[in-house]
């Protein structure tokens, strides 16, 4: 059928209608666009996803023992209130999304991702390299031409030996094209939150305190001299890992907490708490940036809990950026 089409459109295009039917007949069957390529979208599966049950968790952070924001409270306080929230029931990624299978996007689709287009993204360097040094650390950020998610340290690497590392250098708007080639969404920051809690209301989903928080998070441990972690605390990875490496949370979800941030579907407003509806709340319905989730290998543990929340234009990029999908139960 599709080949009988294509034959029509070139007959067609003499009259000027070639590209009238070529749109709609692609674009209506739900084709991913990117520059001059076109590509139809994957079967959705629910294959290394888990089902999360519909029902109510407790959004948001409390005043809980082994943890505090400390000198900046404002900082953590869009977190505020924790309040009740239900959820219908819908799948979510078990792992985050891997150089491996973003790689099978891009060669479908001729998909070019924002850092690309950028010619340059952030990474994260020693510190006598960095253009600004993660304070207490020996690592910093720099803008480097050529980095992006299949050359993550800049233009002399590669990702052959890293497919199973999630992808990194992604933008909203990658992370969305991609969800739509799937045949999948980004979660809310609601279903991130629920999903990543793993039925817990504590600080990590592992506990309350930091002490093992090496066996299931994959923080900044590594590169921290300002202050010396507890051996429980290093995770033994100096950059992303390959998902799946550490411990999962009681659904059976991987890197919820470090490894790279992962986009959520909501936008960002800083009070949204005060406000949000009770049931299955879907983020403001404008803003300057995307709710980011879930922390990453180059920072602290703050940025690591559940509750956390931070907030990133759409087309930003860098070397800690990634994501995974979700999936509605009605489209299964």
């Amino acid at each position: 059928m599709k080949t009988k089409i294509l034959i029509l459109l070139i007959i067609l295009i003499g009259l000027g209608m070639g590209e009238f039917l070529y749109n709609k007949y692609l674009i209506q069957k739900g084709e991913v666009e990117n520059g001059t390529q076109r590509s139809i979208p994957k079967t959705a599966t629910t294959e290394n996803m888990v089902l999360i049950p519909a029902g109510t968790f407790l959004m948001g952070r409390e005043d809980r023992e082994g943890w505090t924001p400390m000198a900046n409270p404002q900082i953590f306080n869009d977190e505020l209130p924790s309040h009740e929230v239900y959820l219908d029931a819908f799948y979510i990624d078990k792992y985050e999304v891997t150089n491996r299978q973003f790689k099978e996007f891009v060669d479908a689709a001729g998909y070019v991702t924002d850092a690309e287009k950028a010619g340059s993204s952030s990474v994260i360097v020693p510190a006598d390299q960095a253009d600004e040094v993660l304070q207490g650390t020996d690592i910093g950020s720099k803008w480097v031409k050529g980095a992006a998610w299949y050359a993550p340290d800049g233009p002399e690497s590669n990702i052959e030996d890293k497919m199973d590392h999630p992808v990194v250098h992604v933008s909203w708007n990658d992370a969305n094209a991609y969800a739509k080639w799937a045949g999948k969404r980004l979660p809310t920051e609601a279903e991130w939150e629920k999903a990543a809690r793993g039925e817990t209301n504590t600080n990590w989903f592992w506990g309350d305190l930091l002490d093992s928080a090496g066996k299931y998070a994959n923080l900044y441990g590594e590169h921290r001299w300002e202050y010396i972690y507890p051996k429980e605390v290093i995770d033994g990875y100096l950059k992303t890992a390959p998902v799946g490496s550490l411990l999962p949370n009681g659904y059976g979800l991987y890197d919820t907490a470090g490894n790279v941030y992962e986009w959520t579907a909501d936008w960002y407003q800083y009070d949204y708490f005060n406000i949000s509806p009770k049931n299955n709340p879907s983020g403001p319905s404008e803003g300057e940036g995307k709710v980011i989730k879930g922390g990453t290998w180059w920072l602290c543990e703050c940025y690591l809990r559940p509750a956390d929340r931070e907030s990133a234009p759409i087309g930003d990029h860098n070397h800690g950026m990634g994501f995974r999908l979700a999936l509605d139960i009605e489209k299964n």
